[in-house]
């Protein structure tokens, strides 16, 4: 195995991963949330944030962060598991200390349509059900603005979760009319979420960052992706309207610090500065977590 470079190791030190998974969890994962945290703080990084698609991760990442003194931070996934879009569950993480409230994921009925897109998800994804949506004939449900208002309130990261491009604009857009600051398109370039372009220029025209994912370029989808491809589309749409985080975690993988240190590697080696690097691992993450 080559030597990691020195530029990928200087721009890990502060880096911030707003989306990696860790154990405990019902999905088989590469390193527990303590093991995550100390794996970060060795490597200089300033904060991670970890995420389940079955619970709220608020109180694990308190918990880890007094064990460890390392920023760890939750949020909560509004799937079927804490009520679906349950503005109730959105309360409970905010006074936990979470930070990041994720639209459905694979409760999504976007995600459910396409689940094959990821098998490491699908084994256990509610696939008999209907799926959660944010809207109805081009309309927001009340819960839907409901999560807003509670985001807004409690100034937290909205992420779009795994809903279909369509409904992401209308909330998104729904959630700069109610004054949230903070928010973040989860994985645009996923084959299952099919975001256009122009979406994504819409998108950041609001306000959005867009969360570009190392995990997609892994086994852990198929196909896996082009990290090629990911890094033309980062030019296509802004360097200044997107950052990296990794999705890390999955057992198939490497521990998700060592997976953000290989996507900086390899963004570096398909031309991207320094200053680049360090701005989508440090500067835009952290922005928005702050």
């Amino acid at each position: 195995m080559p030597e990691p470079s020195v530029t990928s190791v200087n721009v890990l030190a502060g880096a911030v991963d707003l989306h990696m998974h860790t154990a405990p969890d019902i999905y088989p994962r590469s390193v527990t949330t303590y093991q995550a945290a100390v794996q970060a703080r060795d490597a200089g990084m300033a904060a991670i944030v970890v995420k389940s698609h079955s619970t709220d991760t608020a109180s694990r990442a308190e918990l880890v962060r007094k064990l460890t003194g390392f920023p760890v931070w939750g949020g909560v996934a509004l799937n079927y598991s804490v009520g679906g879009i349950n503005p109730h569950a959105v309360v409970e993480t905010a006074r936990q200390g979470g930070r990041i409230v994720w639209m459905p994921t694979t409760s999504a009925r976007n995600f459910l349509a396409h689940a094959d897109n990821v098998p490491t998800l699908r084994e256990k994804s509610p696939l008999s059900s209907e799926g959660l949506v944010a809207s109805n004939d081009g309309r927001l449900l009340p819960e839907a603005i409901e999560v807003i208002q509670v985001a807004a309130t409690n100034d937290l990261v909205l992420a779009s979760g795994h809903l279909a491009p369509d409904e992401t604009v209308l909330f998104f857009e729904a959630a700069v009319e109610r004054g949230v600051k903070r928010l973040s398109v989860t994985h645009p370039h996923a084959d299952f979420i099919g975001m256009s372009v122009d979406q994504m220029h819409h998108l950041a025209q609001l306000g959005a960052l867009h969360e570009m994912h190392y995990a997609f370029v892994t086994s852990a989808v198929s196909p896996p992706q082009r990290l090629a491809d990911l890094a033309t589309l980062i030019r296509q749409v802004g360097v200044q309207h997107c950052y990296l985080a990794t999705d890390g975690g999955q057992a198939v993988n490497p521990p998700p610090v060592e997976m953000l240190r290989l996507f900086i590697e390899g963004l570096k080696e398909l031309g991207f500065s320094e200053e680049e690097l360090i701005y989508m691992t440090r500067q835009a993450p952290a922005g928005l977590l702050s």
